[in-house]
């Protein structure tokens, strides 16, 4: 089954019989269909969903377009064919451009909990996974999320068990790929070490995207070499330098669109692009739409 039969209108039909939301402050208590631990929306409208928290693990499946997330203050643009992985309770919000569509994935995790080699490998559920389109584990793990909707929309026999059952090789596919001292991994483990400065550099990144910061900079900060640096930031956060601090700077130009009325000169440099040009060109480049027709379209003030 391929990915399109998802903007079937009896999908959507059925989205809306069985889907909504239960909120409680930034708390969201996610419902399900019966005798079943595991959610699956497709959505083709534009929409906001401000900063909140659920026990759900989410993953956003974006088939058109572009979904924005920003998760603990990071901000991340999913685009098409990729994939993030948001664990439970972690603070986030998503904004869906026009022309998107996506699937939106939410599971329990309790069918995890007992699983011993899980229970060794805690990072699997503390940490989010961003995969980009293309990649040879992207595809994996896509199959596998498509075969999960197709279970969801099917509401076959067990189908709820048969859905986990794609959802644990999601797991030990990122385990493979992500985890190298993960148990049962002969791959050289990630050294603590290593966590703890690309933790540190992210933040760095997060205080000085105004700046005019390269790579050499950041791996400077670090106490890394220029390579080291680049192939142990990608191995851990799935972004090269240049792209996480693109996705920072728009994240926050962003905010600042929907948010205020600012003039566009002003929020280029506020948001670290330095000129108008530079925004725009950006913008218009990863977003696929002028600042000015994002603020347009999603602006509140």
């Amino acid at each position: 089954m391929t990915e399109t039969r998802y903007q079937e209108e009896n999908i959507r039909e059925k989205r809306q019989e069985d889907g909504f939301r239960v909120m409680q402050g930034k708390r969201e208590y996610v419902t399900y269909p019966e005798n079943a631990s595991v959610r699956v929306w497709y959505s083709d409208t534009p929409w906001r969903y401000d900063t909140h928290v659920h026990s759900a693990v989410e993953i956003v499946l974006t088939l058109e377009g572009t979904v924005d997330y920003t998760v603990n203050d990071t901000a991340y643009t999913v685009g098409k064919n990729d994939i993030l992985i948001v664990p439970p309770e972690f603070p986030h919000a998503l904004n869906m451009g026009e022309k998107s569509s996506r699937l939106l994935f939410l599971f329990e995790t309790e069918v995890f909990a007992g699983l011993r080699d899980v229970m060794k490998a805690p990072s699997l559920f503390s940490r989010v996974f961003f995969l980009h389109g293309g990649t040879e584990v992207s595809s994996r793990i896509r199959a596998l999320l498509t075969e999960t909707a197709d279970l969801y929309r099917e509401r076959g026999a067990l189908w709820n068990t048969a859905a986990y059952s794609c959802l644990l090789r999601v797991y030990a596919a990122l385990a493979e790929a992500y985890l190298p001292d993960a148990p049962g991994s002969a791959k050289e483990p990630v050294r603590a070490m290593d966590r703890e400065i690309i933790a540190s550099s992210m933040a760095y990144i997060n205080e000085h995207y105004r700046d005019d910061l390269s790579l050499d900079d950041v791996a400077e900060f670090a106490g890394f070499s220029r390579y080291y640096f680049s192939r142990s930031f990608k191995k851990q956060t799935g972004y090269f330098f240049k792209d996480y601090l693109c996705q920072k700077r728009l994240q926050v130009a962003k905010d600042l669109l929907i948010r205020t009325d600012q003039p566009m000169r002003e929020i280029a440099v506020v948001s670290g692009f330095g000129s108008v040009a530079t925004f725009n060109r950006v913008f218009r480049e990863k977003c696929e739409c002028t600042p000015t027709r994002y603020r347009e379209l999603y602006g509140t003030v």
